[in-house]
């Protein structure tokens, strides 16, 4: 008899100490859920206030001799292999529009590697026109003196006020049209202030740009959902600083094609040969160099 309540008083204290276990860890987890509870909160005020996206041009290796990509003179677009990368960070004002914050990092790569700070264009940006099969959006900015890069502070950039949108027009399910829109003007404190690059491709200083009107308007063919075919101009027409105000001249045009994959919102890419058929030494191997856009919606 005993032993049979002795066996019961320890089933007891086994009981107890199960209930225990289970109270603890069911306070611990409802501590642990109110935090996350919180965190998820914090995350999402922060999502509904801001917002960041990208958009990364790579310039790659020439088709002539795997080196430094080539412009229509058959001469270096830059130093190294570029990649260009455009993050917005953007704090939104209502549905529509943002204060927008574009910083613009460069890396060269070679066998050495170089990173260049190109400075931060500030401006609004959002849906700026819509219809109903077409939209653009994109951001009205500038440059200011205080948050110039390298190649601005060679430039003497003062202001340079324009545009960087994205024109979306869905023709039907298959076509669709879609153009980079990048006008701007330039003010600088010295004219002939150049970066070194722009003499090593073979440009003057007095062929830096006063006004540029740029489009880059491509034509896109849906092979699926995550799929497509691309090809496109670098259409740009420039108003030099040695040039008369009413002087414009179309700047060498570049025809790219390639395909294109959509990953989903964060990434999209268009990887394709670049030539310059209109222009210097024409559609030919000196001139053809690999690129690629990279873009997306990082929240």
């Amino acid at each position: 008899m005993s032993a049979l309540q002795g066996f019961k008083g320890s089933n007891q204290w086994l009981y107890i100490g199960v209930v225990f276990c289970l109270s603890s860890f069911s306070s611990y987890a409802q501590v642990e859920y109110s935090k996350i509870s919180q965190k998820s909160l914090l995350l999402r005020s922060i999502t509904e206030r801001f917002g960041m996206n990208y958009f990364s041009f790579w310039e790659g290796p020439s088709l002539e001799d795997g080196q430094t990509g080539k412009n229509e003179l058959s001469r270096p677009l830059d130093t190294g292999l570029s990649l260009f990368n455009l993050v917005s960070v953007k704090y939104k004002l209502n549905s529509t529009y943002s204060i927008d914050l574009q910083n613009r990092l460069e890396h060269i790569h070679t066998q050495d590697s170089e990173w260049r700070f190109q400075g931060v264009r500030a401006g609004i940006s959002g849906t700026l026109l819509k219809g109903e099969s077409w939209n653009m959006t994109g951001a009205l900015n500038t440059d200011v003196p205080e948050l110039n890069g390298r190649d601005a502070r060679a430039r003497t950039v003062l202001f340079n006020p324009g545009l960087f949108a994205g024109l979306t027009w869905n023709m039907n399910p298959k076509w669709s049209l879609y153009t980079i829109l990048s006008p701007r003007i330039f003010f600088y404190q010295d004219d002939q202030a150049v970066e070194d690059e722009w003499l090593l491709a073979g440009r003057s200083p007095g062929e830096k740009p006063r006004a540029i009107i740029q489009a880059f308007p491509t034509i896109n063919y849906a092979l699926s959902d995550k799929f497509g075919l691309r090809s496109g101009l670098d259409v740009q027409f420039r108003q030099f600083v040695e040039s008369s105000p009413t002087f414009l001249k179309r700047w060498p045009t570049s025809w790219t094609f390639g395909p294109t994959i959509n990953v989903n919102k964060m990434l999209s890419t268009y990887l394709y040969v670049q030539t310059w058929p209109f222009d210097g030494k024409g559609l030919s191997r000196e001139t053809a160099s690999l690129g690629m856009w990279l873009n997306g919606v990082i929240f």
